[in-house]
């Protein structure tokens, strides 16, 4: 069952003022409700990679209260040098900080009446708009998403080492099945090997 804002927020909260992002990040055990996203967090092939999340409300508020405060949030003073990656003012780092903070906020009150394909796609659209660096380049969620993202990966049961081709290696592998921990396990592994 979907959380409600409140919880996504007060959950997200907490996860800041501790800094353990890993708590959620690394979504524990790939469900029927996970969220993977593919992203690019700079100018070099190096800052892509995929990461997995509870559900697509996790999603939102990992770009909500981390990646764009992160990246938008208007530097300390002493830090104006090192940090400034833009020639946008700190009054235009904080208005477009606030327009994508309201669009998330809008898109996660949507999200927890129920998960629409759309919004995926609205989610991406906010990311990019509002980011300097940042690329949100795909959205995953599960299981309407799988067979894409399966697509992207590979089949992670294929063993690509025995035959001579990924072709060949993918026509002998088992059928993934999203309801086997084994299955979901070696997804997860392979979601990780994708960059980072």
């Amino acid at each position: 069952m979907t959380r409600l804002s409140q919880e996504y927020y007060a959950r997200w909260q907490r996860v800041m003022q501790e800094w353990n992002l890993n708590e959620i990040v690394e979504d524990e055990d790939l469900t029927n409700k996970s969220c993977v996203i593919f992203e690019s967090g700079g100018t070099s092939p190096m800052d892509e990679g995929m990461l997995p999340f509870p559900d697509f409300g996790d999603t939102i508020c990992y770009y909500r209260y981390y990646r764009l405060l992160e990246e938008l949030e208007p530097p300390e003073p002493q830090e104006q040098n090192q940090r400034r990656r833009s020639k946008l003012t700190n009054d235009e780092l904080r208005a477009r900080l606030t327009a994508a903070t309201q669009a998330l906020d809008s898109l996660l009150e949507e999200f927890v009446q129920g998960y629409r394909a759309e919004m995926s796609k609205r989610l991406q659209e906010i990311v990019n708009h509002s980011s300097l660096n940042l690329h949100l380049f795909e959205v995953y969620v599960l299981p309407e998403d799988l067979d894409a993202l399966l697509h992207y990966v590979g089949n992670p049961l294929a063993d690509y080492d025995a035959y001579e081709t990924e072709e060949e290696a993918e026509a002998h592998a088992p059928a993934f099945d999203l309801s086997n921990p084994e299955h979901r396990a070696a997804l997860k592994e392979r979601i990780f090997m994708v960059g980072r």
